[in-house]
């Protein structure tokens, strides 16, 4: 019966082993549905959802003998079972995938217009974008050296027919592939880079017009259109990444079964390698307190709870209040550039969503796929993770969208799905790539409020700390 066109062509369910498998992972999505109806905090399903997971993966391993790649290959149930647990993690990747362009969008045209016109000086703006950028910048270098020091995704073995040689583009042409001569295409064709550039046009545009008279009450139109369009957007993308822990118990286990014990070991090594870019980072933001004649010790100090809130939050934007306040109440910043500053860190030029782990899932594909790295592929892949970072929303889940926006900016983007190991392990590596994008955008605005010479030196210095209970919210 089970051997007829139906079950082995079309059903994929030729074998009792690939029902049993089916079923195991129908028992995990329930498992995981009973913690979120018990109002089990995210961070924890995400943990459990990361612990089934490996142990969904790893018994399959078990019934299959833990066979070698070429009996994966040929035993018929276990590629069955793949085709299934890729079928239910490639849907979550694939509507995480769906809202890559309307995000970087709206969200770019949102932040333009947001702008409090009193906080729209000329230096603020040009030394925030600096820092938030520059910071990202670094991050992103430092992603690229950790992986291609310790050959980040050597150890994961691809399909030959996967891989491709990447062709050679002139400086010119790659810059002119970044002009959205025609943005209904570029948006079809993934072209990030210039659907930011696109978004930035409109949103200044837009800002401009609103800025005169006869033009305002239309263009509060388009500012309440384009708010209410942001919010959507928003909320779709927390309604996906509710579904994160189901899409990691598929992802994980499936790549466990495809690539056995390999797959634990880089995800091992993918976990130590984000640990080790924040070391470096928080190093780098020391040595930038000192440039600008600040301890980092006080800074470390006083930012301990709030970096911990972002830590354990893993959401930037659910960390503003409190890092705002951080920065007037413990660290002498000027509100203005505290509430600019920050805010706009929450959205763009986010070190570890936008910096370092882009840029090391980027490398780790190229890898994988025997792409070649050379200086034009290292330079695009900085490029874009700044520019990227723009857009980029500061919410749980938003560096896979991060990750998406990255291998589609260097014109990878069928290959998200090597990406597989990476979104597994995302809980763990996630609070540490929260926290500092929390620490870049809280050193960002004491470097331009340093510069500006507005920052408050003796409140920075202070030892003690006179808060008020409104700082007692979070």
């Amino acid at each position: 019966m089970f051997q007829t066109a139906l079950f082995t062509n079309f059903l994929k369910l030729s074998s009792p082993m690939t029902i049993l498998s089916l079923s195991l992972l129908i028992l995990s999505f329930i498992v995981i549905y009973i913690t979120e109806k018990k109002k089990i905090s995210f961070s924890i399903r995400m943990v459990i959802g990361l612990g089934i997971g490996v142990f969904l993966g790893l018994l399959i391993q078990a019934l299959g003998g833990f066979p070698t790649n070429e009996e994966i290959a040929s035993t018929i149930w276990l590629q069955e079972t793949i085709t299934w647990y890729a079928f239910f993690g490639g849907a979550f990747v694939s509507f995480i995938r769906m809202l890559v362009i309307p995000i970087v969008l709206v969200s770019m045209i949102q932040v333009i217009l947001t702008l409090q016109d009193n906080l729209n000086i000329t230096s603020l703006v040009k030394r925030t974008l600096f820092w938030l950028m520059a910071t990202t910048g670094i991050a992103a270098i430092i992603g690229i050296v950790l992986s291609l020091v310790t050959n980040l995704g050597a150890n994961m073995t691809i399909v030959e027919s996967e891989r491709v040689s990447r062709a050679l583009i002139d400086l010119p042409k790659i810059f002119m592939g970044l002009i959205p001569a025609n943005p209904i295409e570029a948006m079809v064709n993934n072209n990030i880079i210039a659907v930011v550039i696109f978004a930035s046009i409109v949103g200044s545009s837009a800002r401009i017009m609103r800025s005169k008279a006869k033009y305002k009450p239309v263009m509060d139109l388009f500012a309440n259109f384009i708010d209410a369009s942001y919010r959507v957007v928003m909320s779709m993308a927390m309604t996906i990444v509710r579904f994160m822990p189901y899409g990691v118990i598929a992802l994980m286990s499936r790549t466990l079964i495809s690539y056995g014990f390999a797959a634990i070991e880089q995800a091992l090594l993918f976990i130590v390698l984000i640990y080790a870019a924040s070391l470096i980072m928080m190093i780098v933001y020391a040595v930038l307190l000192v440039l600008h004649g600040l301890n980092p010790i006080t800074f470390f100090k006083k930012s301990f709870p709030a970096l911990l809130m972002a830590f354990s939050s893993r959401s930037s934007v659910g960390s503003l209040p409190m890092t705002i306040s951080t920065l007037e109440t413990k660290l002498g910043v000027n509100t203005g550039t505290a509430n600019f500053v920050a805010s706009l860190g929450s959205t763009m030029g986010m070190n570890g969503c936008a910096g370092y782990f882009p840029a090391m899932a980027a490398v780790m594909v190229a890898i994988m796929t025997g792409t070649t790295i050379d200086a034009s592929f290292i330079i695009m892949v900085i490029i874009v993770a700044i520019i990227g970072s723009l857009g980029i929303a500061g919410i749980p889940g938003s560096a896979t969208m991060a990750a998406s926006i990255m291998l589609s900016g260097i014109g990878m983007s069928e290959y998200f799905g090597l990406l597989a190991i990476v979104l597994a392990v995302d809980p763990i590596v996630d609070m540490a790539r929260t926290m500092i994008n929390v620490n870049g955008a809280m050193i960002s605005a004491i470097c331009v409020d340093k510069e500006l010479g507005t920052l408050d030196v003796e409140k920075y210095n202070a030892k003690t700390v006179v808060v008020s209970s409104d700082d007692s919210i979070l």
